[in-house]
């Protein structure tokens, strides 16, 4: 794990790794422009949006992106007291670091994609989707991956406020991508705006609010924190990665919140799961997006099926690597 933190630290004072982030940035905002004009719906977008991801490379850093098509999974719960099936989401977002194929740290972030009306220069949103975003009370699947690979109640825990999210696509090729909370707390009417949504207050929650919660060795590491890194806003803990952040504004912030593993729900640390149903969805996932080539995926089954209409967007980074 401190070598995750030291590597973590050194890219983000590295003038080349700004030069990266803005580059891969760019690179986004074109194939966005391009996909956005021509296209009328989420789905061509966030496929484009996978191919200008897929690849990208920095020193241990390497993303890998796939958009795959299949049925569409649906999940039922409880909102309040009514029943309500719906589509948990369509892109997921995993954050992962590995030593010796063996993954030490991993977040992840679901997505709901939406595209703006542009006539009103609004975002609608479904309201019974919105709760299972906000609150992700206990599931079952009713049709696809959840109902295949999972035999009783789903339970995702939400500590961060991060799990669930919205990828709001706005013209001429923006993508705000903003947590469920955030999105619950400033909609008006089943509807947000962009005004809506510049009313949040930009805070990162530091690293140690979450990441070591009954981490054996939790002294240790603040030694190591504070050994290392007091620059980063000590004795307060405001590490610029390895963070919690609600809402990137603009691509930009999308990629230097994601590439420094700012975005999501912690999953696991050291060995340590902190979301047992979450953490075996992730082992599904990673090996539907390729990564068993560089991972060991162990998981409670080694069989799973995928069929789902699912974008998954993957960041890891292989501390094995000599830079």
């Amino acid at each position: 794990m401190n070598r995750l933190l030291e590597t973590f630290s050194d890219y983000y004072n590295r003038q080349d790794f700004n030069l990266f982030q803005n580059a891969l940035a760019q690179k986004v905002y074109e194939t966005l422009g391009a996909s956005y004009s021509n296209s009328d719906g989420e789905v061509k977008i966030v496929t484009d949006l996978c191919k200008a991801i897929e690849s990208e490379t920095y020193g241990r850093l390497k993303f890998h992106a796939k958009k795959i098509h299949g049925s569409r999974s649906f999940v039922e719960f409880d909102n309040q007291d009514k029943p309500i099936t719906k589509e948990l989401a369509d892109m997921v977002i995993i954050s992962v670091a590995t030593k010796d194929r063996k993954i030490i740290y991993e977040k992840t972030a679901f997505i709901q994609n939406k595209k703006e009306d542009t006539e009103k220069n609004i975002w609608k949103i479904d309201q019974d989707q919105l709760y299972l975003l906000h609150n992700f009370p206990t599931f079952k699947g009713k049709k696809g991956i959840f109902r295949k690979n999972f035999n009783d109640e789903v339970v995702f825990r939400n500590h961060s406020e991060t799990l669930g999210n919205y990828g709001l696509f706005q013209s001429p090729g923006e993508m705000i991508l903003v947590n469920a909370l955030t999105v619950f707390r400033l909609q008006q009417s089943g509807k947000i705006s962009f005004s809506d949504v510049r009313k949040h207050s930009h805070i990162r929650n530091n690293v140690f609010s979450f990441l070591f919660i009954d981490y054996p060795f939790w002294d240790e590491m603040l030694y190591r924190y504070f050994k290392h890194f007091p620059k980063y806003g000590f004795p307060f803990l405001n590490l610029p990665f390895l963070g919690n952040n609600m809402v990137s504004f603009n691509i930009y912030e999308f990629i230097r919140n994601w590439s420094l593993f700012n975005i999501g729900e912690v999953v696991s640390v050291c060995d340590k799961v902190t979301n047992y149903d979450l953490w075996n969805f992730n082992r599904i996932l990673l090996r539907n997006a390729g990564l068993s080539e560089f991972i060991n995926l162990k998981a409670e089954r080694q069989e799973y099926e995928f069929d789902n209409n699912l974008a998954i967007l993957v960041a890891h980074i292989n501390l094995d690597e000599e830079e």
